[in-house]
């Protein structure tokens, strides 16, 4: 991502020619000291308004209420409470969820098994409930304060009452609704979400594999270290199809043993994890103790984390939370979510000062979020929404959930438009798209022209309880109500882009020459409003955020 911090530096340049020998000056006033002028920096102009609906898509997942923002348009020093009060919101753990899918990569449509295998009809449901699984561990952390390492030593996980009714697990409260703490009952041990079907069922292995995948998917989910990108130096001498001879390549030949020193005794705590059938419930679903040292068997690698020798995987989980690299990399992975870019070397001094309060605050996400939230650069940064927060800020405009069959549209890709809208699928499509596409456009067309007609007819029908269209009513034309129309122009402004605009202005007279041209197309005032509103919601200033 361009910064949008431009600094520029200006300097004189030097006639490189000899002088010219020095002569009497001529008589007159005595000369003066030319001014000097002060270095002057850039100024970078922070909207109070602007960072108050970016905070807020990003902590809450919805845009500020009308009174939210009429308050930091009257006080701007109320901007700062108002963001920590976003903080403190119940969606934010959701909006946790969103934006770590495409970092962890868990959540997928479809599994090996699917929910008819445990008597369940609701596949697209179970379906997701298994890949949040390891992300809703994470979601719970943030929203409660809790320490970052509780994400890898924690004894309880997450679910909801599909996973409770699938899985060996026991709700700790069994009278929370929707995700609440658990634990699993088939006597695994515990260790945060290394010890999730969520977890393992995303991230397979088979025997040749010998959880090596997974062993990378820990390293570079906790711990920022992709193996995959490491250069190799590979010997073409190593006979590819004898088993044993690779093994053996893998411990002594030095170009293999560079990466597999380490990887493999990260891959030998997983074992109880592995299974032998991975479409049938009776194997996936349960932890198997008998299986934890089928090391032995296969790579003949003892467990052990970067040298130092552990036993089992809740060793795993208390080496991880004890290495620097997991306060480094949680770090490192809010402010990419949050800036929406990769890091890179530059910004090591920002990075090291907010790894130091997190650390200072206890580990809790919520103080590293504070951190990113308060910096020049999240505040100057136009961002682009993903598909969940594109649907959840219509809806909480609109009412509309677009949905079919039971699938989230724009959260799935069974059925659903999460890639074509830019999105990962968590499986094909591992990164979000970093520009606009054609098929985003339309996704984006579709979605907001059924939000506008939603609301549009709720608003018709509900004169008591409009959401959007406050300030008309649907037979008007403006030659009957041309103030009606004006004001009803600025409030959806103000509504949707946090922006006042004047009753003359050039955006308002545009506005309502669109508005004519829509009329005259559809021959109906609520039509015509419905399709002004889904222009509106694909304004750029309204996407980009």
């Amino acid at each position: 991502m361009v910064s949008l911090l431009l600094w520029i530096a200006c300097g004189g340049v030097v006639d490189p020619a000899s002088p010219p020998e020095p002569t009497a000056p001529e008589p007159g006033p005595a000369p003066t000291a030319p001014p000097v002028d002060d270095p002057v920096e850039d100024a970078v102009t922070i909207d109070p308004i602007a960072v108050l609906i970016r905070a807020s898509l990003d902590l809450r997942g919805v845009r500020p209420s009308l009174a939210d923002l009429e308050a930091v348009e009257a006080d701007p020093t109320q901007l700062d409470p108002m963001i920590e009060g976003y903080l403190a919101d119940p969606r934010f753990a959701d909006r946790v969820v969103d934006q770590f899918s495409g970092v962890w990569l868990t959540r997928r449509d479809t599994w090996d098994v699917a929910a008819s295998a445990y008597g369940l009809t609701d596949q697209p449901g179970f379906a997701d409930a298994v890949g949040q699984e390891p992300l809703r561990i994470l979601a719970r952390i943030a929203a409660e304060d809790l320490p970052y390492t509780d994400l890898v030593t924690a004894d309880w996980t997450m679910a909801d009452p599909v996973l409770l009714s699938a899985w060996p697990l026991a709700p700790l409260d069994d009278q929370a609704d929707g995700w609440a703490p658990a634990v699993y009952t088939d006597g695994r041990p515990t260790a945060g979400l290394l010890t999730t079907n969520g977890m393992w069922w995303r991230y397979m292995s088979d025997a040749n594999n010998a959880n090596r995948g997974r062993a990378n998917a820990v390293s570079k989910m906790l711990l920022c270290s992709d193996y995959l990108t490491r250069p190799i130096e590979f010997d073409r001498d190593v006979n590819l199809l004898d088993a044993d001879a690779v093994n053996d390549a893998l411990q002594t030949n030095p170009g293999c043993a560079a990466c597999h020193s380490t990887l493999d005794p990260l891959a030998s705590h997983m074992w109880g994890f592995y299974y032998f059938y991975y479409f049938m419930a009776s194997d996936i679903t349960w932890y198997h103790p008998d299986r934890e040292r089928m090391w032995q068997d296969t790579t003949g690698v003892a467990p052990a984390y970067y040298g130092t020798p552990t036993e089992t995987i809740e060793d795993l989980g208390y080496a991880i939370a004890g290495d620097p690299r997991f306060v480094e990399c949680a770090t490192q992975r809010v402010a990419e979510v949050m800036l929406q870019r990769d890091t890179a070397l530059e910004d090591f001094a920002t990075l090291t000062d907010w790894r130091e309060s997190f650390l200072d605050n206890g580990l809790t996400l919520k103080s590293l979020y504070r951190e990113v939230l308060a910096s020049e650069e999240y505040r100057t940064t136009q961002k682009t929404p993903s598909p969940g927060l594109i649907a959840s800020q219509l809806e909480d405009l609109t009412g509309f959930r677009f949905s079919y069959a039971g699938y989230d549209m724009m959260e799935t890709d069974t059925y659903g438009l999460r890639v074509l809208a830019g999105g990962v699928d968590g499986v094909f499509v591992t990164a979000p798209a970093d520009a606009p596409t054609p098929t985003a456009a339309l996704v984006l067309e579709r979605v907001t022209q059924a939000a506008a007609w939603h609301v549009m007819e709720h608003d018709r029908d509900n004169l008591d309880d409009k959401q959007i269209f406050t300030e008309i009513g649907f037979s008007a034309v403006p030659a009957s109500d041309p103030d009606g129309f004006v004001r009803q122009i600025q409030a959806l402004h103000f509504r949707l882009f946090g922006r006042r605009v004047a009753a003359d202005s050039e955006e308002v007279a545009e506005n309502l020459a669109l508005w004519e041209a829509l009329y005259d197309a559809e021959g109906e005032p609520g039509a015509a409003w419905a399709d002004l509103l889904s222009v509106l919601l694909r304004d750029p200033d309204f996407v980009a955020y």
